[in-house]
């Protein structure tokens, strides 16, 4: 299969990997990278999403327009999920999430006190939001996920007019404007895999220094400049196995365009860093491709 025309193949590659690609033995789930940081785990019947968010308003209408949900590809993208799981509440991780409570009723979202704040403002009912702790434990079917409290990447400029709490009564006057919150990474078990969802590239030392090894890692790439020996302490504390990038594609861009690189990428760095762990732990750098479903 080729490349659609203005995809980056190496980055971006239009095949899902191979069978066998967490082990030899398939347990029946499937993963699915959305775009941006967004995932869904699917196993033994159960569907939960993290950071789910597709709307990718253009560069107008992130800076100077309210935020607005293409509910339509919301609703296709995550229906089914029985909860959502936000690591923190910038628009390219939270912005579509009340629309994915909406659609999915008995679906709960869970995150910061900022998170559940912004979706009970969009209409979300108390029944369908939980603030998390650092280290609170919740189950969801044959799902276990733990809340590990984190930090964001450092951005150059963008750093500097953050927003970090969620002020006055309304939203904010557009998708720039949402509060960062506390920020959180998540680890998740299930049929006897491991996965941990590092989704902002931060650090909060001792939650991070608690983790044991995984079996697959999801990794932010953007902003991870910020933050020294990024992937080493990853690395070092986790040993995955398996390496899976996200938060690589322009957010700025549709999703239904071929994927572009994030700004400041530094695609071959990155690959510098996986030859590292491959050469200390084994790790396998694994590919998704935006939007399709991969078994495992």
């Amino acid at each position: 299969m080729t490349a659609p025309a203005g995809a980056e193949p190496e980055i971006f590659p239009t095949e899902a990997p191979a069978p066998g690609w967490l082990g030899p033995e398939p347990i029946g789930a499937r993963i699915t990278w959305t775009g941006c940081a967004g995932i869904i785990l699917e196993y033994d019947g159960t569907k939960i999403c993290f950071d789910p968010f597709v709307s990718n308003p253009g560069f107008v209408d992130t800076f100077f327009r309210s935020a607005k949900t293409d509910r339509a590809l919301v609703e296709r993208k995550f229906g089914g999920v029985s909860a959502a799981f936000v690591g923190h509440t910038h628009w390219d991780h939270a912005m579509d999430v009340a629309v994915v409570a909406a659609t999915n009723p008995g679906a709960v979202v869970y995150g910061s006190k900022t998170t559940t704040e912004i979706c009970r403002r969009q209409g979300v009912s108390d029944q369908q939001v939980h603030t998390v702790t650092d280290g609170e434990v919740v189950t969801i079917g044959p799902f276990t996920v733990e809340a590990v409290a984190s930090q964001h990447g450092i951005v150059p400029l963008a750093g500097k007019i953050d927003v970090i709490d969620l002020s006055g009564k309304g939203m904010p006057r557009a998708p720039f404007r949402w509060p960062r919150g506390q920020v959180f990474s998540y680890r998740v078990a299930f049929g006897g895999v491991t996965f941990y969802l590092h989704t902002s590239a931060g650090f909060e030392d001792a939650p991070f220094a608690r983790q044991q090894p995984v079996d697959a890692l999801v990794a932010c790439l953007a902003a991870r400049q910020g933050t020294p020996n990024y992937f080493g302490r990853l690395g070092d504390q986790l040993q995955p196995k398996v390496l899976i990038p996200c938060h690589h594609d322009n957010f700025l861009k549709p999703v239904d365009e071929p994927p572009h690189p994030v700004p400041r990428l530094e695609w071959p760095q990155f690959l510098d860093d996986v030859a590292a762990l491959t050469d200390k732990f084994g790790t396998r750098l694994v590919q998704l491709v935006r939007g399709v479903d991969s078994a495992f």
